[in-house]
């Protein structure tokens, strides 16, 4: 039962498939999170708190074909998207780690929007 309720919640989680992948953020601000199940303990942590951007995980592993689509090489990686084209890229290097928090994407998602010239 545990892992049925586990499922259900990944599924309605903002995890994106590839069928959503290109309309997802084709307009506004979106960070999308690329990891896979095996690395998921090095995921940016509480990038849920990042605002004014839409946050989706894209994991590879259930969805090889996300690995072509966003030019993944290593896991995780972050991409912050405007409008559908990327604007920035972290990845991660043979620790398998992004050495950055979310309130570095925050800042970044905050010169996008304007919300720093105050």
């Amino acid at each position: 039962m545990k892992t049925f309720v586990l499922s259900i919640f990944l599924l309605y989680t903002s995890t994106i498939s590839d069928t959503r992948l290109k309309g997802s953020w084709s307009k506004g601000i979106a960070v999308v999170q690329y990891n896979a199940e095996f690395n998921r303990s090095n995921s940016v942590p509480n990038l849920s708190r990042v605002s004014d951007a839409r946050i989706f995980n894209a994991w590879i592993d259930q969805k090889p074909e996300l690995k072509e689509l966003g030019r993944i090489k290593s896991v995780p990686t972050l991409v912050l998207y405007k409008d559908g084209v990327e604007v920035r890229r972290w990845e991660a290097g043979i620790s398998m780690k992004l050495e950055i928090s979310y309130r570095e994407v925050q800042q970044y998602v905050d010169e996008l929007t304007g919300a720093n010239k105050f």
